[in-house]
């Protein structure tokens, strides 16, 4: 299929291309051979481009948001899409991370600088979530029948990922989360998290502060068991 819609789209415009493109920059001799050959115009220049002194320009602090929820979260999944869209208007420097299958792929994939992960095994997911950091994760909750057997364990998956965590105030957060020590306790207000988020990202020392203290209970949890 991939293959397919590159042929086609490249069918389509390649004789128009002189219209809009003088030059075309390829990376290796065959390609720019191969690109000579399928471009009709002479007026198009291909450019070989030499690699030896590319130079890499790091880019600012990008923040990582996640969610780690399921796609049986179906309440908490519309309630994000508005949220992620709001982040993602007044700032240019996040990147959202969300577990999704295919049904919820279409509905989240408008929205920009999201990173879709394909659901994963306990075990895949443990490994991942232990190796890798992200600076928020967000856990929303809605009233449901669902929810109300809930246990406040996504604490723990957000320390391990070196995260603060944001969650909505009701069981089975509100009465586990310290608000403002070890998480962020918040009413379900699209406003209210993207303002928080926000904050948090631009003061690290409230944000490291909320962490450190959230990974000594998650220790000394440990030590418990």
């Amino acid at each position: 299929m991939y293959k397919l819609k590159i042929f086609s789209n490249v069918y389509l415009y390649k004789f128009i291309f002189n219209l809009f493109i003088n030059e075309i920059w390829v990376t290796n001799k065959k390609l720019a051979e191969k690109v000579k050959k399928k471009i009709f115009s002479s007026q198009i220049n291909i450019r070989l481009l030499t690699l030896n002194h590319y130079s890499f320009k790091p880019q600012k602090k990008i923040y990582k948001i996640a969610y780690l929820g399921t796609s049986s979260h179906v309440k908490e999944l519309i309630w994000l899409k508005p949220l992620f869209k709001e982040i993602q208007s007044k700032r240019k420097d996040c990147l959202i991370e969300i577990y999704l299958d295919k049904k919820w792929r279409n509905y989240f994939r408008s929205i920009p600088r999201i990173k879709i992960i394909f659901p994963m095994d306990w075990e895949t997911f443990y490994m991942d979530t232990s190796t890798r950091k992200v600076d928020v994760v967000l856990n929303p909750i809605l009233s449901s029948n669902f929810n109300n057997f809930r246990s406040p364990t996504k604490f723990f998956d957000t320390t391990r990922l070196g995260a603060v965590g944001l969650y909505s105030n009701i069981d089975p957060f509100s009465n586990f989360i310290k608000n403002n020590y070890d998480g962020i306790l918040l009413e379900n207000n699209i406003s209210y998290w993207s303002e928080k988020i926000s904050y948090l990202f631009d003061n690290s020392q409230e944000r490291e502060r909320i962490y450190k203290n959230a990974l000594k209970r998650f220790e000394n949890s440990k030590k418990v068991l």
